[in-house]
């Protein structure tokens, strides 16, 4: 009565949507590691570095396809949403991206 046909379909788990940080929880993490990279299709963090951008509080890199970086400046950003980003801590006292083990806001 039924028949059970062989099929090559293989059935993927859906993806889960971006994790949506507050822009204070994404500076912390940012100064802590000294850089984190971004997944091309998560726009809302893409769109709160741009804000933190503009304040100064992040170094924004385009990666390309062969991973090499390419700084992009507050007017960049917008044409380089479709490729992964790192975001890096500003250089205020050094070199862009060092790390800082005792997180950014000390109390």
């Amino acid at each position: 009565m039924f028949e059970t046909e062989a099929t090559n379909v293989v059935p993927f788990k859906p993806r889960k949507p971006a994790a949506q940080h507050h822009p204070r929880t994404l500076i912390e993490r940012i100064y802590a590691a000294g850089s984190l990279s971004v997944r091309a299709d998560d726009v809302a963090t893409k769109t709160a570095a741009r804000m933190l951008q503009r304040l100064g509080f992040l170094v924004i890199e385009s990666i390309s396809a062969d991973g090499t970086l390419h700084p992009l400046g507050p007017g960049e950003t917008r044409n380089a949403m479709d490729r992964p980003w790192r975001l890096s801590k500003p250089a205020f006292s050094g070199e862009p991206g060092l790390p800082d083990g005792e997180g950014a806001f000390r109390f």
